[in-house]
């Protein structure tokens, strides 16, 4: 296992088994098709998640070095050792560090077409004893993003500046359209690939249906959930200063001069030169004008979870906020009954009761009329 970067692990990270593997598949094939169908399997994860599987892995390879676990039992990874692996670590990270350690063992795996034994019931049982007593790890309920926070960060914007034109057309696409912060933002300068990024020269189609509101409707190349098939958000207009397609129209004249290979909230930094606009750098601007505005801190899925959550209480129907999100029905439930939580423990009197339960009469019709079944624990 060489000293490389994090995401460079699972391409040269081998083991006996993917060696042999790799001569196998060397002696059919000429080494540029051999190369390029591994670029292809590695091409199948975002590039973040390269860094995300590296820490697993690495943890998987400190385990077996501690107990010295030959290099050949490693790949394939019987279901004995991987629930020794989880339960070495029960207790002292929480179950959904376990499970994103498991996924980059999995990926290893997977790439070198190693059979995978972490579905095996021993291996289920160890990493639901790893979610019960990890509880303690586990990261707060991210509350949503309210009207309170878009008017605070409105009032704190000059739209004729490059930025805040481009964060301000950001945020309101991020919260009315509800899509990830990180699918309209990139992780920093460095990470920018147009495979998986919105670019400024995409092509925006504006729609007006009959007796509806005029939208823009914008192609995603990569999402989490359906990665290389993509999506789409929809920016629908408003008749109020907080409409996602005016701000969209304003950032993209502001920062006409951004080339069309640049991510879509580029900006313009002066003297013809240009910036992304990184996930941190949003949340770093925003954080501090809700600090000053003695608001509740989010985070970036706040704005998903917030503009759902808007959308819902003002009587959009739950169909059409599941396909304006990209969720699958019962995706959307799920994510509805941890929402039901988040709002009060986070919000208080923000958001009306009779609304909330208003909503939960609707999520229930639309269940029944989907014939969806929800777990009970």
């Amino acid at each position: 296992r060489p000293h490389v970067l994090a995401h460079d692990h699972l391409r040269v990270w081998s083991s006996p088994f993917s060696i042999e593997r790799q001569r196998i598949f060397g002696n059919e094939l000429p080494e540029d098709a051999v190369n390029r169908t591994y670029a292809t399997l590695l091409g199948s994860y975002a590039p973040g998640t390269h860094d995300n599987y590296a820490a697993g892995l690495l943890r998987f390879h400190q385990f077996c070095d501690r107990h010295e676990i030959s290099e050949n039992a490693r790949m394939p990874a019987s279901h004995f050792l991987l629930a020794a692996f989880i339960a070495e670590h029960v207790g002292t990270v929480g179950g959904g560090t376990v499970k994103s350690w498991m996924s980059g063992v999995k990926a290893w795996h997977d790439v070198n077409g190693a059979p995978w034994e972490g579905d095996d019931r021993w291996v289920e049982l160890a990493r639901r004893t790893a979610n019960k007593e990890g509880t303690a790890f586990k990261r707060d309920q991210r509350g949503p993003v309210t009207m309170e926070h878009m008017i605070a960060l409105r009032a704190a914007m000059d739209l004729n500046k490059p930025f805040d034109a481009a964060l301000w057309s950001c945020a309101t696409a991020a919260f009315w359209g509800c899509r990830r912060l990180g699918e309209l933002t990139v992780p920093s300068y460095e990470k920018i690939d147009p495979k998986f990024r919105v670019t400024h020269g995409v092509e925006a189609r504006d729609i007006t249906a009959r007796n509806s509101a005029a939208a823009t409707i914008i192609h995603i190349p990569w999402t989490k959930s359906t990665h290389k098939k993509g999506g789409q958000f929809t920016l629908t207009a408003r008749a109020d200063e907080f409409c996602p397609k005016a701000a969209f129209r304003n950032h993209m004249l502001v920062n006409k001069h951004v080339p069309p290979h640049a991510p879509l909230f580029a900006f313009d930094a002066g003297n013809g030169a240009w910036s992304p606009m990184a996930k941190s750098w949003f949340l770093r601007r925003c954080d501090l004008i809700w600090k000053n505005a003695l608001l509740l801190r989010v985070f970036g899925h706040s704005f998903r979870i917030g503009g759902s959550t808007e959308l819902l209480l003002a009587g959009v129907a739950p169909e059409i906020v599941a396909a304006l999100g990209g969720w699958t029905s019962l995706v959307f439930l799920l994510y509805w009954q941890k929402i039901e939580h988040i709002i009060p423990m986070n919000i208080g009197k923000a958001y009306n009761k009779n609304k909330i339960d208003e909503v939960a009469k609707a999520f229930e019709d639309f269940r029944i009329a989907h014939g969806i079944s929800l777990p009970t624990t």
